[in-house]
Protein backbone atom coordinates (compact mmCIF):
# COMPACT_ATOMS: atom_id res chain seq x y z
CA UNK A 1 0.00 0.00 0.00
CA UNK A 2 1.59 3.38 -1.11
CA UNK A 3 1.04 6.62 1.03
CA UNK A 4 -1.16 9.22 -0.64
CA UNK A 5 0.25 11.65 -3.06
CA UNK A 6 0.18 14.72 -0.73
CA UNK A 7 2.09 12.76 2.03
CA UNK A 8 5.16 11.13 -0.48
CA UNK A 9 5.50 15.48 -1.54
CA UNK A 10 5.87 15.95 1.89
CA UNK A 11 7.71 12.56 2.84
CA UNK A 12 10.55 13.71 -0.45
CA UNK A 13 10.81 17.26 0.69
CA UNK A 14 11.41 16.06 4.50
CA UNK A 15 14.20 13.63 3.28
CA UNK A 16 15.64 16.51 0.92
CA UNK A 17 15.94 19.10 4.12
CA UNK A 18 17.89 16.07 6.03
CA UNK A 19 20.11 15.44 2.99
CA UNK A 20 20.93 19.57 2.50
CA UNK A 21 21.01 19.42 6.35
CA UNK A 22 23.69 16.82 7.26
CA UNK A 23 25.90 18.34 3.79
CA UNK A 24 25.76 21.78 5.52
CA UNK A 25 27.04 20.55 8.55
CA UNK A 26 29.75 17.94 6.92
CA UNK A 27 30.94 21.31 4.76
CA UNK A 28 31.31 23.60 7.62
CA UNK A 29 33.24 20.94 10.31
CA UNK A 30 35.83 20.58 7.41
CA UNK A 31 39.01 23.37 7.69
CA UNK A 32 39.89 25.29 4.96
CA UNK A 33 43.01 24.95 3.12
CA UNK A 34 44.87 28.12 3.31
CA UNK A 35 46.91 29.26 0.04
CA UNK A 36 50.23 30.72 0.11
CA UNK A 37 50.39 34.47 0.46
CA UNK A 38 46.74 34.35 2.54
CA UNK A 39 46.27 36.54 5.42
CA UNK A 40 46.05 34.10 8.65
CA UNK A 41 42.61 34.50 9.60
CA UNK A 42 42.96 34.42 13.09
CA UNK A 43 45.85 37.42 12.63
CA UNK A 44 44.42 41.12 13.12
CA UNK A 45 45.59 43.23 10.09
CA UNK A 46 45.58 46.79 10.02
CA UNK A 47 45.71 49.74 8.09
CA UNK A 48 46.44 53.43 8.38
CA UNK A 49 46.35 54.97 11.38
CA UNK A 50 46.26 52.93 14.82
CA UNK A 51 44.06 55.18 16.53
CA UNK A 52 41.37 55.77 14.11
CA UNK A 53 40.62 51.97 13.75
CA UNK A 54 39.09 50.59 17.10
CA UNK A 55 40.82 47.17 18.00
CA UNK A 56 38.80 44.15 16.77
CA UNK A 57 36.92 42.83 19.79
CA UNK A 58 35.58 39.07 20.35
CA UNK A 59 36.94 35.83 21.02
CA UNK A 60 39.14 34.25 19.01
CA UNK A 61 37.61 31.27 17.08
CA UNK A 62 39.17 27.62 17.12
CA UNK A 63 39.52 26.00 14.32
CA UNK A 64 39.73 22.43 16.12
CA UNK A 65 36.01 23.18 17.32
CA UNK A 66 37.41 23.62 20.91
CA UNK A 67 35.00 24.33 23.45
CA UNK A 68 35.90 25.70 27.22
CA UNK A 69 34.85 23.88 29.98
CA UNK A 70 32.81 26.63 32.11
CA UNK A 71 33.82 24.37 35.29
CA UNK A 72 37.30 24.42 34.60
CA UNK A 73 37.25 28.36 33.49
CA UNK A 74 36.10 30.15 36.68
CA UNK A 75 38.87 32.76 37.53
CA UNK A 76 39.16 32.86 41.52
CA UNK A 77 39.25 36.53 41.45
CA UNK A 78 35.26 36.99 39.78
CA UNK A 79 34.26 34.71 42.81
CA UNK A 80 32.91 36.29 45.57
CA UNK A 81 34.74 35.12 49.11
CA UNK A 82 32.27 32.53 49.94
CA UNK A 83 32.26 31.10 46.73
CA UNK A 84 35.87 30.40 46.93
CA UNK A 85 36.15 28.93 49.95
CA UNK A 86 33.34 26.61 49.33
CA UNK A 87 35.47 25.58 45.81
CA UNK A 88 38.22 24.65 48.00
CA UNK A 89 36.45 22.86 50.29
CA UNK A 90 34.88 20.84 46.97
CA UNK A 91 38.61 20.15 45.84
CA UNK A 92 39.59 18.62 48.84
CA UNK A 93 35.99 16.61 49.67
CA UNK A 94 36.44 15.60 46.10
CA UNK A 95 39.61 14.31 47.10
CA UNK A 96 38.70 12.30 50.17
CA UNK A 97 36.01 11.13 48.47
CA UNK A 98 38.47 9.78 45.48
CA UNK A 99 40.65 8.33 47.85
CA UNK A 100 37.86 6.56 49.83
CA UNK A 101 36.65 4.90 46.56
CA UNK A 102 39.98 4.01 45.40
CA UNK A 103 40.80 2.35 49.04
CA UNK A 104 37.89 1.19 49.92
CA UNK A 105 35.91 2.11 53.29
CA UNK A 106 37.01 -0.93 55.35
CA UNK A 107 40.76 0.63 54.73
CA UNK A 108 39.78 4.26 53.84
CA UNK A 109 37.83 4.78 57.35
CA UNK A 110 40.46 3.19 59.89
CA UNK A 111 43.46 6.14 57.95
CA UNK A 112 40.56 8.64 58.42
CA UNK A 113 40.07 7.74 62.06
CA UNK A 114 43.86 7.72 62.83
CA UNK A 115 44.41 11.35 60.55
CA UNK A 116 41.67 13.02 62.77
CA UNK A 117 43.28 11.67 66.11
CA UNK A 118 46.52 13.76 65.19
CA UNK A 119 46.85 16.47 67.06
CA UNK A 120 47.74 19.07 64.67
CA UNK A 121 44.72 17.95 62.75
CA UNK A 122 42.87 18.97 65.25
CA UNK A 123 44.18 22.13 66.20
CA UNK A 124 43.14 22.51 62.32
CA UNK A 125 39.35 21.37 63.19
CA UNK A 126 39.04 23.94 65.78
CA UNK A 127 40.86 26.64 63.82
CA UNK A 128 38.37 25.87 61.16
CA UNK A 129 34.67 25.74 63.53
CA UNK A 130 36.02 29.10 64.83
CA UNK A 131 36.32 30.62 61.19
CA UNK A 132 33.36 29.00 59.95
CA UNK A 133 31.30 30.20 63.47
CA UNK A 134 32.09 33.96 62.72
CA UNK A 135 31.95 34.20 58.88
CA UNK A 136 28.39 34.98 58.30
CA UNK A 137 29.15 38.43 60.52
CA UNK A 138 32.09 39.27 58.23
CA UNK A 139 32.36 41.83 55.68
CA UNK A 140 33.14 40.94 52.46
CA UNK A 141 36.65 41.86 52.72
CA UNK A 142 37.08 40.53 55.56
CA UNK A 143 36.09 37.22 54.47
CA UNK A 144 38.56 37.81 51.18
CA UNK A 145 41.00 38.18 54.01
CA UNK A 146 40.72 34.82 55.51
CA UNK A 147 40.90 33.00 52.20
CA UNK A 148 44.59 32.33 51.77
CA UNK A 149 44.40 31.22 55.70
CA UNK A 150 41.39 29.07 54.68
CA UNK A 151 43.74 27.54 51.71
CA UNK A 152 46.77 26.99 54.06
CA UNK A 153 44.54 25.08 56.64
CA UNK A 154 43.25 22.91 53.84
CA UNK A 155 46.26 22.47 52.51
CA UNK A 156 48.31 21.35 55.33
CA UNK A 157 45.38 18.92 56.46
CA UNK A 158 45.37 17.62 53.09
CA UNK A 159 49.19 16.63 53.75
CA UNK A 160 48.71 15.54 57.20
CA UNK A 161 46.32 12.65 55.05
CA UNK A 162 48.33 12.14 53.06
CA UNK A 163 51.23 11.62 55.41
CA UNK A 164 48.98 8.96 57.37
CA UNK A 165 48.33 7.37 53.65
CA UNK A 166 51.91 7.19 53.11
CA UNK A 167 52.54 5.43 56.51
CA UNK A 168 50.01 3.20 55.87
CA UNK A 169 51.49 2.36 52.46
CA UNK A 170 48.90 3.78 50.14
CA UNK A 171 51.02 7.23 49.05
CA UNK A 172 49.59 9.33 47.23
CA UNK A 173 49.74 12.57 45.20
CA UNK A 174 48.05 15.55 46.29
CA UNK A 175 46.32 17.81 43.36
CA UNK A 176 47.45 21.16 42.99
CA UNK A 177 45.15 23.82 44.77
CA UNK A 178 43.04 25.68 42.95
Amino acid sequence: MQPPRSSRGLLGLTALLGVALVGALCWRGQPKQRTEGAPDPGQVTRTGNPSTHPPVSGAARSTSQLKLDQQANIAPDHLTAKEQKEAVVKQWGEFLKTEKTLLGAETFDPLAKRWIERARVRTLIEEWKTLEHAWPERTEQERTEQLPRIQAMWQEAMEEFAAELTAAGHPTILPPPR
